[in-house]
């Protein structure tokens, strides 16, 4: 994607404006143009796209003074999105949209009410094993979370891709999982598999609060 060069007058862009939207890759901003092709996607992203269709709506229907609440709630929670600042926060939407896709997440879709932002554990994976499958490989993993009394009240979402030893990550392709067959700290991913017999896995991973849909920051974990 073309790369947006800093001039004296404007050091840096983010969000969109008409159809270009300017982005941040490892530090670096470019900027793409906005497809305007209908969307055809695959039946898991159709299932997301109506998922945040009904979290839109909900948002709607919600009286302006539990609103005023999220966004209450909103200004201590700082944005993915530069300027990294305490003064740049997210929105009371954005934030109510989240909790609902991450009920989503857990099996537990529905209208999330207003709640301060938790203090998430830190959390940090490590890959024990690679199994592959006919149609799914497994990964064995080992999640670690410091600083929590309630371990079970965090669970593990991640974007997985797997590849050939040596391929870098394409993030279009990385599938979405959460963490199952839980013993003490181990967990397993089912991610699917081409066919792949020698495995590596490029792995994004972040925790959801089940008590208030809240998901923190994604981290990786690179080959």
């Amino acid at each position: 994607m073309p790369r947006f060069t800093p001039n004296t007058i404007i050091q840096d862009c983010w969000s969109s404006i008409g159809d270009i939207t300017f982005y941040h890759r490892n530090g670096q901003c470019y900027w793409k143009r906005k497809p305007r092709t209908p969307f055809v996607g695959s039946p898991a992203q159709l299932d997301q796209q109506q998922v945040h269709l009904r979290a839109i709506k909900a948002w709607q229907h919600q009286p302006h003074a539990v609103q005023l609440q999220w966004n209450d709630y909103a200004r201590s929670v700082p944005s993915h999105r530069p300027p990294y600042n305490e003064k740049h926060h997210i929105s009371g939407f954005n934030l109510f949209v989240s909790a609902y896709h991450g009920f989503a997440q857990l099996g537990n879709e529905h209208v999330p009410q207003p709640q301060p932002f938790p203090q998430f554990p830190s959390a940090a994976l490590e890959l024990l094993q690679i199994i592959p499958g006919t149609g799914v490989a497994t990964l064995r993993c080992r999640l670690t979370l410091t600083d929590t009394v309630h371990p079970e009240r965090w669970h593990l979402s991640a974007r997985i891709q797997l590849t050939a030893p040596g391929v870098g990550c394409d993030p279009s392709k990385m599938r979405s999982c959460m963490a199952t067959g839980t013993h003490g700290n181990e967990i397993e991913f089912q991610v699917p598999n081409s066919g792949l017999n020698s495995i590596q896995a490029h792995i994004r991973y972040r925790l959801i609060d089940e008590v208030t849909g809240y998901r923190n920051n994604w981290k990786k974990l690179s080959p």
